[in-house]
């Protein structure tokens, strides 16, 4: 293989690299690119598989991928990544156990929280919380609401969580009980706070629906409004 391909250097590999732990190309579609070039593996995950096939090729490329990819950026999912690795999944040419490979590349110890770790934190929950919880149970419907929530231009990181989250049916009733119980008792607050802390990540400080949820005040009927609307 080195003889056939001298002019392989290892930027070519961190290219590839990069390109896939960014989700800028699925795990597919490296493969393909580089069936020529790819020896028989026993590593199913795409960073390694490079890897390895670069050492193979070169004992110095190991050192310039390691070093590349610890000191530089770009080696996390981004969210034009998760955009293309959500659509080639509803397009069939990935599939789900792909999708969670990729989106939980990242390993972290049990005390490390999660949060910080990418650039985009609707992203990193969704990589890194909602996806490894629900990834079973997604219907082809959601992952099409998650992919045009994404899409969204106006984003909002805490709103996108929510909506992220209420796409799971016992979620949304969880959410009406919840702020339902606040519109009842709102002397009870931290019942609110609780529930918030526990499932978004924020207090009432915080939950960019505090204002309209207040002006439901003597109107809990209208709560399905306040879901419908966090939930788009």
């Amino acid at each position: 293989m080195k003889d056939k391909l001298p002019y392989i250097t290892s930027t070519y590999f961190v290219s590839l690299i990069k390109a896939y732990l960014q989700g800028h190309k699925t795990k597919p579609e490296i493969l393909a690119e580089t069936a020529d070039l790819l020896p028989p593996s026993a590593h199913n995950e795409v960073s390694q598989l490079l890897t390895a096939a670069a050492h193979q090729m070169n004992d110095a490329f190991y050192a310039d991928i390691v070093d590349s990819i610890q000191h530089t950026s770009g080696t996390v999912p981004t969210r034009k990544g998760l955009i293309h690795h959500l659509e080639a999944l509803l397009k069939e040419e990935i599939t789900v156990q792909e999708l969670l490979d990729w989106a939980t590349w990242y390993t972290f110890e049990e005390d490390q929280l999660s949060a910080g770790i990418m650039d985009d934190f609707a992203v990193e929950y969704f990589c890194l919380d909602f996806l490894p919880v629900y990834h079973e149970e997604l219907t082809e419907n959601q992952f099409t609401k998650a992919l045009q929530l994404f899409k969204q231009q106006d984003q909002n990181p805490l709103k996108e969580k929510i909506a992220l989250t209420l796409l799971i049916e016992k979620e949304q009733q969880h959410f009406l009980y919840f702020l339902r119980s606040f519109l009842e008792q709102p002397q009870h607050i931290e019942a609110l706070d609780s529930y918030l802390m526990k499932k978004f990540g924020m207090d009432h400080f915080s939950f960019p629906y505090m204002a309209d949820l207040v002006g439901m005040s003597g109107h809990p009927e209208r709560m399905e409004e306040l879901l419908k609307k966090a939930m788009c």
